[in-house]
């Protein structure tokens, strides 16, 4: 939710911090001649700096999660309540008015936890607008992106990799924003440290993590342009291409977005930039509305502790990390909630997927998963068949279908049936009957028990809104599509 954070401490004194137990504060001096460089003063404690500038002002700067856990992790959950404990927490311990705590700068974002490696997304995405990412590299291994402008700062990385603890199987894709000005801020009504602890106006910057996650270009490598024509195949490796969004101007980058969205769409292909917006807006919700959690008292502080690190004199970075996404009591209360969803081919337990599927994920499941959607398709592509030579052949067809849990079986001459996805997931069996001349020579008691079986099965008419589709069908053209 909130995580780093810049901010001016007016009305501290730099009385006040040097005499604070908690804090050991430093000087730059030169180790050659032992001349004091300069009379900045840093103490670094539970990951914030606490500067105390030439002029006697003081500031702190760090990550408020990392604060909130008293170390140097930030991987857990950091919910509203949870930044509200810090808050207080640096106002009772270091006597920081939070009314004047003036923010220069803050971090917001959350931590997606997924079930697949966070690379999945992250080798999809293009750019931002027309600007091209730049990659976050770690011996040699790509973790994350970063655009940066001068006012914000756009990035995702893979959390669990930062933190050590995707090798447990437990992967966290972070996607945040650092607003490096406060005109970024200033239209949330955000100027101080007490404004963040009004849910009204923290909960509204959700608002600008959708609207930055939907100017970002995503694309599917996944889809490899099958059943493009040549043209449409040049443009569409060209959206892949950051340089191509690069050139183009407001209006151009408009259309060339329009365009490919269309084709997106068309063909089926992933919308990252819709599943990740609904994913950031469940976690953002639900650690509005967290409550903190009982146990031990926060703040973490124990008699006697001090800082351990003198403050490093170079310029104060931002570490820009990422919470750790653990289920809330009250998401998992709503989940326990919702019927269990199955794959219809095997039967195997598919939650865990978008809504809306069927089958089980090759994404999740692997390869083997593909074939949950070849049976169901190739079972509707044999009933296909068997209408097709029936009507060749000109025969009647006796076809079982289920229709509001009951089964029906209805007899059809092959030239009657219109051929629908819709009809075909309904029905059970088709068997094609004898032609006239081979019934001819079915006589005597054959031919009773023989017409006997097709009226007996009749008996039983189907639903008129059933019915009504194949009855009509003949005035459509008999198409035959899955």
């Amino acid at each position: 939710m909130i995580d780093g954070v810049k901010c001016s401490c007016v009305g501290v004194t730099a009385d006040m911090w040097q005499s604070n137990t908690l804090l050991d504060f430093g000087i730059w001096v030169s180790e050659t001649t032992g001349e004091v460089r300069t009379k900045r003063k840093v103490a670094k404690f539970q990951s914030l700096q606490f500067v105390i500038s030439e002029n006697g002002a003081c500031s702190i700067a760090g990550s408020l999660h990392k604060y909130h856990n008293g170390n140097d992790t930030n991987y857990n959950d950091f919910a509203f309540a949870d930044l509200q404990g810090t808050l207080q927490s640096l106002n009772s311990h270091f006597h920081i008015p939070l009314q004047t705590a003036s923010i220069h700068s803050l971090e917001i974002g959350v931590n997606l936890e997924l079930n697949y490696n966070p690379e999945v997304i992250l080798r999809n995405i293009i750019c931002h607008k027309n600007k091209p990412f730049n990659n976050l590299n770690s011996k040699g291994k790509r973790w994350g992106v970063i655009c940066e402008y001068e006012d914000y700062a756009v990035k995702f990385y893979d959390k669990g990799h930062q933190s050590r603890i995707s090798e447990a199987g437990r992967y966290i894709l972070r996607y945040e924003i650092r607003l490096n000005r406060q005109r970024m801020i200033k239209p949330f009504g955000i100027t101080t440290l007490a404004d963040l602890q009004d849910l009204e106006k923290v909960a509204p910057l959700l608002g600008l993590l959708t609207d930055k996650l939907n100017e970002v270009v995503f694309f599917d490598f996944k889809f490899k342009g099958v059943g493009l024509s040549e043209s449409k195949l040049l443009a569409w490796q060209r959206y892949s291409n950051p340089n191509f969004w690069q050139d183009l101007d407001k209006k151009q980058r408009y259309k060339a977005r329009q365009r490919y969205e269309a084709l997106r769409e068309k063909y089926g292909c992933i919308d990252w930039a819709k599943y990740c917006i609904n994913e950031v807006a469940k976690k953002w919700e639900e650690l509005a509305g967290n409550k903190q959690k009982k146990g031990r008292p926060f703040p973490q502080l124990q008699k006697g502790m001090a800082s351990t690190e003198k403050g490093t004199f170079s310029k104060l970075e931002y570490v820009l990390e990422k919470v750790a996404c653990d289920l809330s009591k009250t998401t998992q209360k709503k989940e326990s909630k919702k019927p269990p969803r199955y794959c219809i081919t095997c039967g195997r337990q598919i939650d865990g997927q978008k809504r809306g599927s069927l089958f089980c994920s090759e994404k999740i499941f692997g390869k083997s998963a593909k074939a949950c959607r070849n049976k169901d398709s190739n079972r509707r592509l044999t009933i296909k068949r068997k209408i097709k030579r029936a009507m060749e052949k000109d025969l009647m067809l006796r076809i079982t279908y289920r229709h509001d849990n009951e089964t029906y079986t209805d007899t059809l001459g092959a030239n009657e049936i219109n051929v629908t996805r819709d009809w075909l997931d309904k029905i059970v069996s088709v068997e094609p009957l004898k032609s006239e001349a081979e019934t001819k020579k079915i006589t005597g008691e054959k031919a009773k028990k023989y017409f006997q079986k097709i009226s007996n099965e009749n008996l039983k008419e189907p639903k008129n809104e059933f019915k009504k589709g194949f009855e009509n069908s003949d005035k459509e053209s008999h198409n035959l599509r899955d």
